[in-house]
C-alpha cells in the first residue's frame, strides 16, 4: 500500500517486518517481505495449510478475526505467518499459553514465527530478533471503523488489516523510539514506533521495498525519487521544511533532490507540519 504525497512522493507503507537485522528474510508480499515499493497489495492471502502443533503454542483449527476474537475458549486469534518467513499472511487460532506472559513482558515466538508465541489474549510477540524473542505487545480492540488501545498507544493497522498493534506514536524529526526501533509512517495516525530490520543495509540509496528496512532517519520511496536507484525502492531521507529555503542543500541527492512535503497540505496531524522527505519534484 503507497502514499501519494502532495509532492508526488510515493512512499510504502507495508510493513517490512519484525525479525531485527535479517532484511534477506523479509522478502514477501506482505508484512516482514519484499514487494513492489510503488505496488504493493493491500490483499493478503489467508492460507489454509496449519503448521505442526507444538507445546504451549500449538494450532487450533480454523482461521478467525483478531477483532472479534472468535475462537474457541482457551485459544486466541492472532496474525499468523504460514510461511515462516516473517510474512503475517493470514490469522490463526492459536492455544494460549499457561502461563502467559503479560503486556511488555518478554516473550518467544516458536520457530520465529509471528502468531505462535506464549503472551496471553489480546497480546502478540512482536519485535521479534533472529532468535524468536520479543515483547508481548497488545493488539488493538474495538473494530477497524473504530480502534482502541489503551495506556496512551495508538492502533496502528497494517498488512492489509491483518495486523492491529497498538504501539507509540514519534515524530521522524526528533525520533524517541527505544534502541532497536525507528519511526515510520502509519496508516492510522502519523507515524509510529515499529521494528527496524534494516541490519547491515538501509544507507541513504540503498534498494528498499518495505518502510522499515532503512536505517533511522530515512524511509523506502520509490525509485524515482532518488537519483541512481535502480531498484523499485530506495532508502532517502527525511528533511525539516522550516529549513528547507535556509539549507537548500540538505539532502544527500541535491540538487537532484529536495526536501518535499510528507503530507497532503492541510492534512499533516498536528506537530508533523514540517516533516518533509527527500525526494525529486515530479
Amino acid at each position: 500500500m503507497t502514499r501519494f504525497g502532495a509532492s508526488g512522493i510515493v512512499v510504502l507503507l507495508t510493513l517490512a517486518g519484525c525479525v531485527t537485522g535479517e532484511q534477506g528474510e523479509e522478502s514477501e508480499s506482505e508484512g516482514p517481505g519484499g514487494s513492489d515499493a510503488s505496488a504493493t497489495t493491500d490483499e493478503a492471502q489467508t492460507s489454509s495449510t496449519a503448521p505442526t502443533t507444538s507445546g504451549t503454542t500449538g494450532e487450533v483449527a480454523g482461521e478467525c478475526s483478531v477483532w472479534t476474537q472468535d475462537c474457541p475458549p482457551g485459544a486466541k486469534c492472532v496474525p499468523f505467518d504460514s510461511t515462516g518467513t516473517g510474512v503475517v499472511d493470514g490469522t490463526r487460532c492459536v492455544e494460549i499459553a499457561n502461563p502467559a506472559g503479560k503486556a511488555g513482558d518478554p516473550c518467544s515466538a516458536e520457530g520465529g514465527i509471528v502468531g505462535l508465541d506464549d503472551c496471553d489474549a489480546g497480546l502478540l510477540c512482536w519485535l521479534l530478533d533472529a532468535d524468536g524473542l520479543g515483547t508481548c505487545t497488545p493488539m488493538c480492540g474495538g473494530t477497524p471503523a473504530s480502534p482502541t488501545c489503551e495506556g496512551g498507544l495508538v492502533c496502528d493497522v497494517s498488512t492489509g488489516g491483518l495486523l492491529p498493534l497498538c504501539l507509540t506514536t514519534c515524530n521522524p524529526l526528533a525520533p524517541t523510539c527505544p534502541i532497536g526501533q525507528i519511526c515510520i509512517p502509519s496508516m492510522s495516525i502519523g507515524f509510529v514506533c515499529d521494528g527496524n530490520v534494516s541490519g547491515d543495509a538501509g544507507f541513504y540509496g540503498d534498494p528498499c521495498e518495505f518502510l522499515n528496512v532503512c536505517d533511522p532517519g530515512l524511509l523506502c520511496a520509490a525509485a524515482t525519487n532518488v537519483p541512481g536507484c535502480d531498484a523499485p525502492g530506495c532508502c532517502t531521507e527525511f528533511c525539516d521544511l522550516s529549513l528547507a529555503q535556509s539549507m537548500p542543500g540538505m539532502c544527500s541527492g541535491a540538487p537532484d533532490q529536495e526536501c518535499l512535503p510528507f503530507f497532503d497540505q492541510g492534512t499533516a496531524p498536528p506537530g508533523l507540519e514540517d516533516v518533509g522527505l527527500c525526494g525529486i519534484k515530479q
